[in-house]
């Protein structure tokens, strides 16, 4: 009898990725680091939001130039540049540019670098701010704003009952003229431009009178509503 022959089956022939191979795959995917966090050195940031114009002398913009800086220290509170009192001095008068505060400019560079390192004043005394800000109004403040502003304090008088609008006016002119609101002076001035009936009322029902602006306008606005 004959049979078929037989076919031996061949051994299948698995050929597995060597490990190596797979280590070098894997070394080709870069995976990305995490982002970090840079921060500006001793502690201070970048500051942010609007910073204010180039104050270049004109005297008519004193007081918008300081508004401005004002609410650009309001946005960047927390930053060295501004709870510094050094700093922020240093840092107002980087927006001084121009033929006419140029010298002036100079010369306060001169005089806070003199307070800090002649005569011993710690860059967080709030003196170096207070100072340099009177120094820029005496020197940059409109006068003539101030002569119109004082015009205005004099002839301006409460109008019928509108209380309100006569307290809003009057506060504006005094900062303006820049009064404080703690001089006896402007207190007496508030009170001659009160309608005459409702001065009487406020002296009739308080005793003793309104010591300070704040108590007169507190005791004009009661009376005024009674």
């Amino acid at each position: 009898m004959m049979y078929p022959p037989t076919t031996t089956p061949q051994p299948l022939e698995i050929t597995a990725t060597p490990h190596v191979e797979m280590e070098e795959v894997a070394a080709t995917v870069t995976v990305p680091a995490p982002p970090t966090e840079t921060k500006p050195a001793n502690g201070s940031r970048a500051l942010s939001g609007v910073p204010p114009p180039i104050f270049n002398g004109d005297r008519e913009k004193s007081e918008h130039f300081l508004d401005k800086f004002m609410s650009y220290e309001i946005v960047n509170g927390d930053a060295h540049q501004f709870t510094i009192p050094y700093l922020k001095v240093a840092l107002c008068l980087s927006y001084f540019n121009g033929p006419k505060v140029d010298a002036w400019a100079r010369q306060q560079r001169l005089w806070l670098k003199n307070c800090h390192e002649q005569d011993g004043i710690p860059m967080t005394d709030k003196s170096l701010w207070e100072n340099f800000e009177l120094l820029f109004r005496t020197a940059y403040t409109d006068q003539d704003a101030k002569l119109t502003a004082y015009q205005k304090l004099n002839d301006l008088r409460m109008q019928g009952s509108d209380i309100d609008s006569y307290i809003v006016d009057f506060d504006q002119l005094i900062d303006e003229a820049r009064y404080s609101k703690y001089d006896m002076g402007v207190m007496i001035k508030f009170k001659e431009g009160l309608q005459p009936s409702l001065l009487r009322e406020i002296l009739l029902h308080n005793i003793p009178a309104p010591k300070t602006l704040i108590e007169w306008r507190q005791k004009a606005r009661e009376r005024q509503t009674v």
